[in-house]
């Protein structure tokens, strides 16, 4: 019942035009990928490059897929610049279930490619990790639709379910035409 209030009252909000809020500081924590091998989110994974970061869990129902899969057509539309100007990142809102067989289980169907990082962490600093990014740390049940886009030192937040052409917009992009 929260889920869904918390749903229609995001959506009522104009999340199309996307809600943005002071730039959050991200953490250079040490995070699991989704293949095992532990990386640090800004040394490793953000770098110098724009990214589009989301959160998801493993066992949500709402939101999580259809969030993937308009980062899987993005990561088409974007061809080359993935990697060398940009990256996704898909971080774990619960780490005591999301371990990285489960991220990789859940990521399969939206055929990631190397640049699009499915992360999780030991709990504590995974909690640390998605306060300082400003993420809810609730129930995931109750998450809203939250991303973030742009480069580490000053990633914007965007709320809800904005259109594929709002996104390459807010990573700078030039809205590429719909294959």
């Amino acid at each position: 019942m929260l889920l869904a209030r918390r749903s229609v009252l995001a959506l009522g909000l104009g999340l199309a035009a996307g809600a943005r809020a002071a730039a959050p500081s991200v953490p250079d924590a040490p995070l699991w990928h989704r293949d095992g091998r532990q990386v640090r989110l800004r040394s490793d994974v953000w770098r110098d490059r724009i990214a589009l970061v989301n959160f998801v869990y493993t066992s949500c129902s709402s939101f999580c897929g259809v969030q993937s899969a308009m980062l899987a057509e993005l990561q088409s539309r974007l061809g080359e610049r993935m990697g060398r100007e940009v990256v996704l990142i898909s971080l774990s809102i619960d780490p005591l279930t999301d371990d990285p067989p489960r991220m990789q289980s859940f990521a399969r169907p939206f055929e990631p490619g190397p640049h699009w990082w499915w992360l999780t962490g030991e709990p504590r600093t995974m909690f640390k990790t998605l306060e300082a990014l400003g993420a809810d740390r609730g129930d995931p049940r109750d998450h809203a639709p939250l991303w973030l886009a742009g480069t580490s030192q000053s990633p914007r937040r965007l709320v809800g379910l904005p259109s594929l052409k709002q996104l390459e917009t807010a990573l700078g992009t030039p809205p590429s035409s719909p294959r």
